[in-house]
């Protein structure tokens, strides 16, 4: 172990380039999983943080919450399957908004509060309970502030701010359904009624959530069931931006894992002399293997200090509109799984140390 240390001192440039080298495709891997969970997030937060078991769209809406339109009445039909606790009816809309001072594009969540379709991510004051007040994902207003939805004109105070409960990468409010309902029928005067986008719904205890969203299709006509996972999974662009990103994470961290077991590979070919007089002496091979070990292991862990430093400087200096931040598991699991890795990459030297012939030392075959 002090053999493994000491040769890490002695060339320090060689191995300083190695920790460089690897600190950078650690900081790849980091930063490009980030900025997968902060997209993905702001495009599922508002259906991923959603404060119910399971949803139902209509059967024309594709999976897709925003093209979904049912009668009011279905919430009183899907309450009736069996399994079914509680409903909740849920509505959206996007909308031009006056807030902070611009005019962005505003995602609207309507729901019903005390029911299941509740938001989640509060972090800061109080969801919407009356008409008039909403609770608002990005946007830049804090509570206090006025939302102005237009065209129609309807003022909105915000009274709680929402974390990671982003719909469609644009910053969203939640209003009670009243709300919701009103501004649906101010910019489209004249509508029988208005519709809602989904039904949210709580399963019964011990009731299994995806058994009941399968038997809404044959309880209520023209509606589909869906468990809040598979609601969120079937966004439409989330599987091909999941795994479009899981490629570039995946191919940075094979490349890592290849750098660290050739460049130890190497470094064993040119030090066979070395290890076979130390075999040669009677040092076990196990004791050169964790000289090995302990190398890569202090290569990848100063290689992580280095690529987490970097990686939260991105992450502050980033301005994409996204909620950006980096996970504390994030980070744990990757300097665990490239150390873990790397130590197996490193059973190629070892296993080049283990066949070393201490005879070869007096030049015996």
């Amino acid at each position: 172990m002090n053999l493994g240390a000491a040769e890490v001192r002695r060339a320090k440039l060689r191995f300083g380039l190695l920790t460089a080298a690897v600190s950078l495709l650690v900081f790849l891997v980091l930063l490009l999983t980030t900025l997968s969970n902060a997209l993905i997030g702001s495009l599922t937060g508002a259906l991923d943080a959603l404060q119910a078991d399971g949803l139902v769209y209509s059967t024309t809406a594709r999976d897709n919450i925003v093209a979904s339109r049912l009668d009011p009445a279905t919430a009183q039909a899907v309450a009736a399957v069996p399994g079914v606790a509680a409903v909740g009816s849920v509505g959206t809309f996007t909308s031009r908004a006056t807030m902070a001072g611009t005019t962005p594009d505003l995602q609207v969540f309507g729901f019903q509060p005390d029911a299941p379709g509740a938001p989640g991510g509060l972090s800061d004051g109080r969801l919407p309970a009356a008409p008039g007040e909403t609770a608002v994902d990005g946007g830049g207003v804090a509570i206090g502030d006025t939302v102005t939805l237009e065209p129609t004109g309807i003022p909105l105070t915000v009274v709680g701010l929402l974390r990671g409960a982003q719909f469609n990468a644009l910053p969203t409010a939640y209003v009670d359904l009243a709300t919701y309902e009103e501004a649906i029928s101010s910019a489209n005067p004249g509508l029988p009624f208005v519709p809602v986008n989904a039904v949210a719904f709580d399963v019964e205890d011990g009731a299994d959530a995806t058994s009941v969203a399968a038997s809404v299709a044959g309880a209520v006509q023209g509606a589909t069931g869906y468990t809040r996972e598979q609601a969120v999974a079937l966004i439409p662009g989330i599987s091909s931006i999941s795994q479009s990103f899981g490629i570039l994470v995946g191919l940075t961290f094979v490349i890592g894992i290849v750098v660290i077991g050739f460049f130890f590979l190497i470094l064993t070919v040119q030090k066979l002399r070395s290890f076979t007089l130390l075999r040669a002496i009677g040092t076990p091979t196990r004791s050169l293997a964790a000289t090995v070990a302990l190398q890569i292991t202090l290569v990848v862990l100063a290689a992580s200090v280095i690529a987490v430093g970097l990686t939260l400087l991105a992450v502050q200096g980033l301005n994409t509109g996204l909620p950006v931040s980096l996970s504390p598991v994030l980070i744990a699991g990757t300097v665990a799984a490239v150390l873990a890795f790397s130590l197996l990459a490193g059973l190629l030297s070892i296993r080049r140390i283990a066949r070393i012939d201490p005879a070869t030392a007096v030049g015996a075959r």
